[in-house]
């Protein structure tokens, strides 16, 4: 990176000069009064444990620049006539620099120095980082031609009545800097509560730069004196802002485009928190377009801005801009961080040395140094790992606690049966799982609780059915739950398909009989989803009642409460990071205590899975069936569609199959991207008209999507278009052409699931992803799929890009949302991991005093599905 040092203007704009000849003499400067400043420091020293950070510098170096240009200063002269000054704070322990910030209130809050009028706040303008914001009864919002009335300084008492501390439940509408629209847009990132933005964590931390420092092409941030601020021309149709910001290191040309208007707002004279890149515009190096603050030298965090300091960027959206965001979370930290309960334990926190919540909170969001951010990363990360391990490991009690699942184990022979009509040979991989699973449901002792993860088309289904017909031939019930109508039709298609070879088979609507020696009666498969008929659902229900349905396939209608299995002994939940944990506990809560198991085609690496599931088992299928291609995949623009339509006739005129795959169902004004139905009629018309095309989405009645996949499947299709209905459960291995259209709005593991559609027969197979325009994080993602082709490697960017709570492509899925752990804290997450056991052993009800603020995070954790904080 170019350093630009110093960043001087290469031609003087107009009314420019020097950096000291546009600074006002010390005579001509307004004398402060710091009184208000002290109290507020006091107040969030408080709040933040004592622990000298309120400030830059520290305390005494704030009484010492008070002194320098105060010396007069009554406030002052008391705390000299108390013994307070020298204050000597940094040197005091935490006990005695709040003794010592006690008697300076007292001392200070006595008779009120007149204050000077407030400076003028054009309207729209940002408010100063560190004033009062709009309700407070001491700061006036006023239009530029008026002046502001003189403030009221108000006293300790009537700041706390002002300041009040909020309970961190309530809703950030009570906060003062939360106005408007404000509200509703921190509600799409999550923000509902006070909590809620105190936990709302920086993506990232710029190091705040002397003027000198800064960079070509980086985002970074500069704290300078803003001279000469005037609208400006910048080509024919083009006007906005130009100013120099300067400090003791130089100066820099910075320039606001499209924004003529804001030069009646900037205020010469006065120093702003700039954020924004270096670029060379007409030959000079210019800060283009910065967010803007304005920096009040009273302002408590305000003086926390000198080079060095580390500046909290935070996630946001359309609408939602940083000043606004950090005053946002400033008030939240230091009206409801006082009344945050640490939920770990005080013996904890001491053994292993973690910051009190307060300061860890704090450090995150405004940290002295990087040292002291990773400090509080870690204690907060270790916090959530810790709250998740708890939550987990006491679920895996209860069930424990339970009753007992019941030993099934098959006639001999049984399995071998199975096995044997299938048309090829369990590879090693699978007979393992298989043979973890059935020994789990053969157990005398607890019900099996295990999660069996494998790439796309591994076998997991046919590892699913074996287990299903072992509980049948045992005399009880099974269940497969998936997430969507089309995944449990195609499991009900593919388990018709595997027991094809079997005797007698026979299929009446949506009930399959077959028969499997030696078991003496037939065994019935039913498929029940909510696009089942009323008559099809009766039926259904009765067999199921009455014990006459041995394994039910459906959706989230096995668990509506008119669905009764009373004789259910094995649970298999399809794609259950689609589910909630209370939607797989409802399923369970049906029969005998019935034994889990819980499949995932999205790879999940080793540590994740710990974390997020450290109530089941783990078995991994990582062997692929004989047989399977690997996938040639190619990343295009939309500048390459008509040679992508050529190389999908061609396949076609030799006898193969394709999809195109569509983000959405139909063209919306407020999403730029590709629709199928639309697509699909194009198509037909002006592109493929000589080939035959069927159309799949999720409006499609149950019948009419059993009927185009089966239509697919036997060759009647040529190019199916679909929406994202086909990530999982469609297995067609004579298609060899899987092309995705917006390719850059699915995340990784949604596009290797795509991928795994193809490939499946005997014919080279091809994946095209077309992006159109793609992000940098899009970037990444793409290239990583035409790199690898391993699921679990392609998982670990994926997660090292979206974070776990992003990683499936949905918020909503049982998944907590880590904010500050990483994948990387195996050790966090061993300790984490420990000290939950150790814990739960001592206190397994969390029921002594200690852990009330543990229950009730746990509770929550629980409650919406894996919400940490």
């Amino acid at each position: 990176m170019e350093v630009v040092t110093p960043l001087t203007t290469s031609r003087p704009l107009p009314g420019s000069h020097s950096p000291r000849s546009g600074a006002p003499s010390r005579a001509a400067r307004r004398v402060l009064d710091r009184t208000p400043a002290l109290l507020r420091i006091l107040k969030l020293e408080h709040d933040r444990g004592q622990d000298d950070g309120a400030v830059f510098g520290g305390l005494d170096a704030f009484l010492a620049r008070w002194q320098a240009e105060e010396p007069e200063n009554p406030a002052l002269a008391r705390l000299s006539e108390g013994g307070l000054l020298p204050a000597g704070y940094k040197n005091l322990d935490a006990p005695a620099r709040a003794d010592w910030a006690a008697r300076a209130v007292s001392l200070v809050a006595g008779p009120a120095p007149k204050a000077s009028p407030s400076p003028e706040l054009p309207v729209g303008a940002s408010r100063p980082v560190g004033t009062p914001l709009p309700d407070a009864p001491d700061q006036a919002t006023v239009s530029p031609a008026e002046s502001a009335p003189p403030r009221k300084t108000t006293t300790p008492k009537e700041a706390t009545a002002r300041d009040g501390v909020l309970a961190p439940d309530a809703s950030v509408a009570a906060l003062r800097s939360v106005r408007g629209k404000t509200a509703s847009l921190l509600s799409k990132l999550g923000v509902s509560v006070v909590r809620d933005l105190a936990y709302l964590f920086p993506r990232r931390h710029n190091e705040v730069r002397a003027v000198a420092q800064l960079r070509h092409g980086e985002e970074q941030t500069t704290v300078a004196t803003l001279r000469d601020a005037h609208p400006v021309r910048l080509g024919r149709a083009m006007q906005g802002t130009e100013a120099v910001a300067g400090d003791d290191t130089g100066d820099i040309r910075v320039v606001w485009f499209n924004q003529r208007r804001l030069a009646q707002w900037l205020k010469p004279g006065a120093r702003y928190i700039l954020t924004g890149r270096v670029s060379d515009f007409r030959g000079d190096a210019v800060l283009e377009s910065p967010e803007h603050e304005e920096v009040r030298a009273e302002g408590g965090l305000a003086t926390a801005l000198e080079p060095g300091r580390l500046f909290p960027i935070y996630p946001s959206t359309e609408g939602l801009y940083q000043p606004s965001l950090r005053r946002a979370v400033r008030e939240a930290l230091a009206r409801c961080a006082g009344g945050l309960q640490d939920v770990l334990p005080p013996d904890l926190l001491r053994r292993l040395a973690l910051l009190p919540l307060r300061q860890a909170l704090w450090a995150a969001h405004y940290p002295e140094s990087l040292e002291r951010y990773e400090a509080a990363r870690q204690r907060l990360a270790f916090e959530e790992l810790f709250i998740i391990q708890v939550g987990v490991l006491s679920h895996r009690r209860e069930m424990e606690g339970e009753a007992q699942g019941i030993p099934l184990r098959p006639p001999t022979g049984f399995l071998q049966t199975f096995l044997a009509t299938l048309p090829f040979q369990l590879p090693a991989a699978q007979e393992r799982v298989l043979g973890e699973a059935l020994g789990d449901m053969a157990s005398d002792g607890r019900a099996m609780s295990r999660l069996l993860q494998g790439e796309v088309g591994s076998g997991k289904t046919v590892v699913a059915l074996a287990a299903l017909l072992v509980a049948a031939a045992c005399g009880y019930q099974g269940a497969i739950m998936a997430p969507t109508e089309v995944l449990a039709e195609q499991h009900f298609l593919t388990v018709k398909r595997l027991l094809e070879k079997l005797a007698e088979p026979s299929a009446t609507g949506n009930v399959l009989t077959v028969a499997l020696d030696p078991y003496p009666k037939p065994i019935k498969i039913g498929l029940l989803t909510g696009g089942t008929t009323l008559r099809q659902k009766r039926t259904i229900q009765r067999l199921l009642s009455g014990g006459a349905l041995d394994i039910i396939i459906g959706t989230h209608a096995l668990i509506q409460e008119e669905v009764q299995i009373p004789r259910l002994a094995l649970a298999v939940v399809d794609e259950q990071h689609r589910f909630g944990v209370m939607q797989r506990a409802a399923l369970r809560r049906q029969g005998l205590h019935p034994h889990l198991l819980v499949m995932s085609a999205t790879p999940i690496p080793r540590t994740l899975a710990l974390t997020l599931y450290g109530d089941l088992d783990l078995s991994t299928i990582d062997q692929l069936p004989p047989g399977r291609q690997k996938v040639r995949t190619r990343v295009v623009g939309p500048e390459r569609r008509t040679d992508v339509y050529d190389f999908i006739r061609k396949e076609a005129q030799a006898g193969r199959q394709a999809f195109i795959i569509y983000p959405l169902i139909d063209e919306s004004e407020a999403v730029n991207a590709r629709a199928a139905v639309a697509e699909e009629e194009r198509l037909s018309r002006t592109v493929f008209p000589d080939l035959r095309l069927g159309l799949l989405h999720g409006r499609m009645g149950a019948t009419e999507k059993q009927e185009v996949m089966e239509a697919f499947r036997q060759g009647e299709i040529d190019v199916l278009v679909s929406t994202p209905v086909v990530e999982v459960g469609i297995d067609v291995p004579n298609a060899t052409v899987m092309v995705v259209e917006g390719a850059d709005r699915f995340g990784l593991a949604q596009l290797h699931q795509f991928r795994g559609r193809v490939g499946r027969g005997e014919h080279p197979s091809s994946c095209v992803l077309i992006a159109e325009t793609p992000s940098t994080e899009g970037r990444e993602r793409l290239a990583a799929l035409e790199q690898l082709d391993d699921g679990f490697q392609l998982a670990e960017v994926d997660l090292k890009l979206r974070g776990p709570g992003d990683y499936f492509g949905t918020r909503q899925s049982g998944l907590p949302d880590l904010r500050m752990a990483r994948l990387t804290d195996t050790e966090l997450l061993a300790q984490a991991r420990e000290e939950a056991l150790a814990l739960l052993a001592a206190d397994p009800g969390l029921s002594l005093p200690e852990h009330a603020a543990l229950r009730k995070a746990v509770a929550r954790f629980s409650a919406v599905g894996g919400e940490v904080g």
